[in-house]
C-alpha cells in the first residue's frame, strides 16, 4: 500500500542542500512525487510530498530530523493521502503589477476566498528600484481552479474593478478544460 508525506525544510541557502535531502530521501526508498523550491532572502525552502510504503515513510521520519539538525535546518512533516484528481471546467491566471504596498496579497487572496475560488498557485516578487525615490515594483501571479457555474464574465469585471480601487494593474487568462 502505498502512503504520502510532506515534508518542508528550510535553513540557510547552500550549494548542495537540496542534495543532502533528496539523498536521504531516495536511500530510505521514498519517491519524490511533487516538489517546490525557493530562496527566500538567504534562506532555501524545499517542499515535497514524497510516497512509499510505510517503512520507507517511517524511515524518512525518524531519519531527516537528525539529517535536518547537521545542517542547521527546520524540518516539518505530515502524513497525507494521494492527490485525487478534481476537474474544473475552466482555470484562470491571474497577473496583477504595481508599486509594491503592503496588503496587496491579502486583497486579492480575500477576493478570490469570498468568491470560494481555490488557488491552486500563487507566486509574489518585489523587484527593488535602483532609482532614489522611485518605489519598488511588485508582481503577483496566482493560478485558481474556477467552481462549476462561475460566471467567466462577471469574475472579470470584478477583477477589473477590484484592480482600479487599488491601482494595479491586472490581466486574467481564463483556460478551458475538457472533460
Amino acid at each position: 500500500m502505498e502512503h504520502y508525506l510532506v515534508v518542508t525544510a528550510i535553513g540557510t541557502d547552500r550549494p548542495g542542500i537540496s542534495d543532502e535531502i533528496t539523498r536521504l530521501i531516495t536511500q530510505c526508498g521514498c519517491n519524490i512525487v511533487d516538489s517546490r523550491l525557493a530562496i527566500f532572502g538567504r534562506e532555501f525552502s524545499l517542499l515535497m510530498l514524497l510516497s512509499g510504503n510505510a517503512n520507507a515513510i517511517s524511515r524518512v521520519e525518524s531519519t531527516l530530523p537528525l539529517k535536518a539538525h547537521e545542517h542547521d535546518l527546520l524540518t516539518v512533516m505530515k502524513r497525507t493521502s494521494k492527490h485525487e484528481y478534481r476537474y474544473f471546467p475552466y482555470t484562470a491566471d491571474f497577473h496583477i503589477e504595481a508599486d509594491d504596498s503592503p496588503g496587496l496579497i491579502e486583497q486579492f487572496t480575500r477576493f478570490f476566498a469570498s468568491r470560494q475560488i481555490d488557488i491552486a498557485s500563487l507566486s509574489a516578487h518585489t523587484h527593488d528600484s535602483t532609482e532614489p525615490g522611485v518605489p519598488n515594483r511588485f508582481q503577483l501571479q496566482i493560478g485558481t481552479n474556477l467552481p462549476d457555474g462561475c460566471n467567466l464574465m462577471t469574475l472579470q469585471e470584478e477583477f477589473e474593478a477590484l484592480c482600479h480601487d487599488l491601482v494595479v494593474t491586472g490581466s486574467v487568462t481564463f483556460i478551458g478544460h475538457n472533460q
